[in-house]
């Protein structure tokens, strides 16, 4: 069976489908963990206090964390 050489346009029509379906899937699992974020802080009451007092103590967490690096 003989091969059919792709011309550069359909390789490059076919990079790109592969790139965008990459970016949907890292999208949707952007929002999936976004999403279990925001359900671990509402299991431990973060909703209920100011979100700049929330931001801040997330902040420090981040450096935290980042240190241990």
């Amino acid at each position: 069976m003989a091969k059919i050489k792709k011309t550069l346009s359909e390789k490059e029509t076919i990079l790109n489908d592969i790139i965008n379906d990459a970016k949907r899937k890292l999208s949707k699992l952007q929002v999936k963990q976004k999403m279990d974020l925001g359900d671990l802080a509402c299991n431990h009451g973060l909703n209920l206090f100011d979100l700049t007092v929330v931001d801040s103590e997330f902040k420090k967490l981040a450096e935290q964390l980042s240190r241990r690096n």
